[in-house]
């Protein structure tokens, strides 16, 4: 991810400190990921190593841990990814869900690590962005604009 990336999101919770779970170590992120049988995607290894899980603008951000804003069932990525798979969500079964909208549609990024929306109102899977930083760009960054 970008320096400005980073820097926005050290704002964010300079700011608001109790958005964020706190720091992960990479060996019990790797150890969680690798028994899940995935391997994340850089940048949102970084985020989670930083921040644990978090509320970005408006939207959760699964990793593992949650803030203290978040609520005890969004402790892991993982547990959230499991929850939607058991309710068969269309296109759920190979994402991680890393989000949700306000609607309760998970947000899920695919091994490729590109950031796709499963709504299950409208029937559809649609893309949202090339990657986890597009998605913190253009989803949650943009949001808190509006």
């Amino acid at each position: 991810m970008t320096a400005s990336t980073w820097q926005t999101l050290d704002q964010l919770f300079e700011e608001f400190p109790t958005m964020r779970a706190g720091e992960v170590p990479y060996e019990e992120i790797d150890k969680a990921s690798q028994s899940y049988g995935v391997t994340l995607p850089d940048g949102y290894r970084e985020f989670i190593h930083r921040h644990g899980g978090a509320i970005v603008g408006p939207y959760s951000v699964y990793g593992i841990g949650a803030s203290k804003m978040m609520g005890n069932d969004s402790e892991s990525v993982f547990v959230v990814t499991d929850h939607f798979r058991a309710q068969d969500w269309p296109g759920v079964s190979d994402w991680l869900i890393i989000s949700m909208d306000h609607s309760g549609n998970p947000v899920g990024m695919d091994r490729d690590g590109k950031v796709w929306i499963s709504d299950v109102v409208h029937g559809c899977i649609d893309p949202m962005a090339g990657d986890f930083e597009g998605y913190l760009v253009e989803w949650c960054f943009d949001a808190d604009d509006d």
